[in-house]
């Protein structure tokens, strides 16, 4: 009789290592700035292009909720659209939302996602502190189940 073991337990999930990157590909830093996310050890980008992937209300919603921001700081107060057309009017929530789905292009972007949290990006030093984060991860899942007997 054999008896088979796993680690089923133990071991990562794709989805738990996966970084959704919420990006505007039109502009140049945006770019370089994915090219630090690719960089990141042990895990798997979701490339999300603002002017290409459609978001819902609810998902701008939830990346909102994520960051730990009011919908109204998901907008880029510089943005030209903003400027031109929003600036000095007022909106509920439900009505950022729609114009959030209806014009990406005012989020405030590079975001990037994990399966629990969201964080706006400024620099490529935060890449070096996920980096970090992740290496810490994935050292909780290869010990996960053993004890100092």
């Amino acid at each position: 009789m054999h008896i088979v073991y796993t680690h089923m337990d133990n071991e990562m999930k794709k989805s738990d290592m996966e970084l959704k990157f919420i990006y505007n590909k039109n502009q140049i830093k945006e770019r370089e700035a994915l090219a630090y996310a690719e960089s990141i050890d042990q895990h798997y980008i979701n490339e999300i292009d603002i002017e290409k992937v459609y978001l819902t209300e609810r998902q701008w919603a939830e990346i909102a909720q994520k960051l730990g921001v009011e919908i109204q700081d998901l907008i880029n107060t510089n943005n030209d659209y903003y400027q031109d057309i929003l600036k000095g009017k007022e909106f509920d929530e439900d009505d950022l939302l729609t114009l959030i789905k209806d014009h990406p292009q005012i989020v405030k972007t590079p975001i990037l996602e994990s399966k629990g949290s969201a964080k706006f990006i400024k620099s490529p030093y935060d890449f070096n502190e996920l980096d970090m984060a992740f290496k810490e991860i994935k050292s909780e899942y290869a010990n996960k189940g053993e004890s100092d007997d």
